[in-house]
């Protein structure tokens, strides 16, 4: 059999057929995970579906019932005037979304949660002069926020700002500005700490708020609120999103705990939950007034676009909070980080310490996403680009990884209102420009770790 011609041969024709379906439908999600799984089980009951001549068409008879079911399901539930609106993939998504976070708990996960980064300890010098390094990043970063976008200003405006002293458009240009710059910080350290307590507690080096669907949740419950209530203000508008964080996190952690938060079935539920999330979202936002649409999009897009001081209270206190509780307790979150045994064996409560640190970095996702919206894979790259600079202990781990968020997102920010200006773009596009291709990365050196 010439092996390589016929994948490319297959890959060549999914591709075909993937995009003749999206032009004739538009994006349907889920149905190529759904259709196969169904028809893959006849095979033991029929020894005719063992081969490909009989499964394939036997699939495709599947998917046709799949989206042609949920069109008629989606017009059973809904009155026919608004379900036209609706798009079929909504329906399919929500229904792949279950159907994905059934198989991950029925598939024998063979990747270990507790394989450790290789053993390094740089020098204090080291941790020291990286830490230096980084605040310099962090304060350039904050300074080019402040100055910079669709108008340039100078410091000694912002000194005049900073004094009562400046003119009315520098005044209106720093006061929609400045409360922005702190939003976007804000949210990249809480992100990045929420990202390192969670790594730590599950022992996965894939773990971060976005991709197990606690940030999915959380812009859920956000959306749902500003869909509903527009006259919310920010505090309303953390509460929900601390809701929706707080039972997406319930509902992935407390189905991937079994067998110990195992690296494959806790990314497969989180995906399967951000999914279920995000079509939700779209169900919302098709649904609602155009105006609440387009204020949940902006929003969505990770953008800091109309963010006030009191938007950014919340996201400020909280990371304090985290803060506190991760300096206090780095001890413990090294013993949690290490394996089962060891912290039980020092006398430490392993439920009781994960249940508190879990609660804090939901904390932190939820209200870092009703700051500034969105914004993925800035808690995945900044605990490994901490731990990769200045070792696995927490001592150094939190501070690096909070400056390293808190600089990234900043940046992010400051391109999307820079590169198209007056245009802008979210902080989250640009942020998932960077995270996409690293989570990649760690997922094929992941697999080939566990085939060592």
């Amino acid at each position: 059999v010439p092996v390589h011609a016929t994948r490319v041969t297959v890959v060549v024709l999914a591709a075909l057929l993937s995009a003749a379906a999206v032009t004739l439908a538009g994006p349907i999600g889920f149905v190529g995970l759904c259709a196969p799984a169904l028809v893959r089980p006849l095979a033991r009951r029929f020894r005719g579906f063992v081969r490909a001549r009989a499964a394939l068409p036997a699939a495709g008879l599947a998917g046709a019932t799949l989206v042609l079911g949920s069109d008629v399901l989606l017009r059973a539930l809904i009155p026919a005037d608004t379900a036209v609106a609706v798009p079929t993939g909504i329906v399919t998504s929500l229904v792949g979304a279950v159907f994905l976070v059934v198989t991950a708990l029925r598939l024998r996960d063979t990747a270990g949660a507790d394989a450790p980064d290789r053993l390094r300890v740089p020098s204090r010098t080291a941790f020291l002069v990286t830490v230096a390094a980084l605040v310099a990043v962090v304060v350039g970063v904050t300074l080019a926020g402040v100055l910079l976008g669709d108008s340039k200003l100078l410091l000694g405006d912002v000194a005049n700002w900073a004094q009562g002293r400046a003119g009315q458009t520098v005044s209106f240009v720093l006061d929609t500005r400045v409360p922005r710059v702190l939003a976007a910080l804000c949210a990249g350290a809480a992100l990045a700490l929420a990202g390192t307590l969670v790594q730590a507690v599950t022992r996965n080096p894939l773990a971060e708020p976005g991709v197990l669907g606690v940030s999915g949740g959380a812009a859920l419950g956000a959306v749902l609120l500003v869909t509903t209530v527009p006259a919310a203000g920010s505090w309303g508008t953390a509460g929900a999103a601390f809701g929706g964080a707080a039972l997406a996190s319930a509902v992935v952690f407390g189905l991937a705990a079994r067998g110990g938060y195992r690296q494959h079935r806790l990314v497969l539920v989180g995906i399967g939950m951000a999914a279920g999330s995000t079509a939700l979202i779209s169900l919302l936002i098709v649904l609602t007034d155009p105006f609440n649409a387009t204020k949940a999009l902006t929003w969505l897009s990770g953008s800091t676009y109309g963010r006030t001081t009191a938007d950014v209270l919340p996201v400020a206190l909280v990371l304090a909070l985290g803060l506190a509780v991760a300096v206090a307790r780095r001890t413990e979150l090294d013993l949690v980080s290490l394996d089962e045994d060891t912290p039980r064996l020092l006398g430490l409560g392993l439920p009781r310490a994960r249940l508190g640190f879990l609660v804090v970095g939901v904390l932190l996702a939820a209200t870092a996403v009703a700051s500034a919206g969105t914004i993925g894979f800035v808690g995945l790259v900044a605990p490994h680009a901490a731990r990769a600079l200045v070792g696995r202990r927490h001592a150094r781990v939190v501070p690096v990884a909070v400056l390293l968020g808190a600089a990234l997102v900043c940046a992010a920010d400051l391109l999307g209102r820079t590169v198209i200006a007056p245009a802008q773009l979210g902080a989250g596009l640009m942020t998932a420009i960077i995270g996409t291709p690293y989570f990649l990365r760690l997922l094929v050196r992941g697999r080939g770790a566990a085939r060592s």
